[in-house]
């Protein structure tokens, strides 16, 4: 039973486009160095929606923000079954707005 479901999924139909992977490991290695660092007691969290997961604790953050990454996964990944170059085009835009946020915000803090 299992195997029939796996047999009609295709590394492609999950990872329609690298943008979406770049996007995806941006994602989980921003959760990974900030739950790390802030366990440390090396940062302070700034992002406002996430700030109230990390401050109850760095495993409920990390919960939180992977099931984030893992719906937009989702959601990204269906879509581009019918506008692959808009979900390409969003995550190569996400990706760079990502990387740009989280430098200001380390810089900044």
């Amino acid at each position: 039973m299992a195997q029939n479901l796996l047999a009609n999924v295709s590394v492609k139909s999950l990872f329609p486009t690298k943008a979406l992977i770049l996007l995806l490991v941006i994602g989980f290695v921003d959760l990974v160095v900030t739950a790390v660092l802030h366990a440390q007691g090396l940062i302070v969290e700034v992002n406002p929606l996430m700030k109230f997961f990390i401050e109850k604790g760095e495993w409920l953050f990390a919960v939180v923000k992977g099931a984030t990454l893992v719906i937009g996964w989702i959601f990204l990944a269906r879509y581009a079954k019918t506008h692959l170059q808009f979900v390409r085009n969003a995550c190569l835009v996400g990706s760079f707005a990502y990387v740009a946020i989280w430098i200001t915000w380390f810089f900044s803090a």
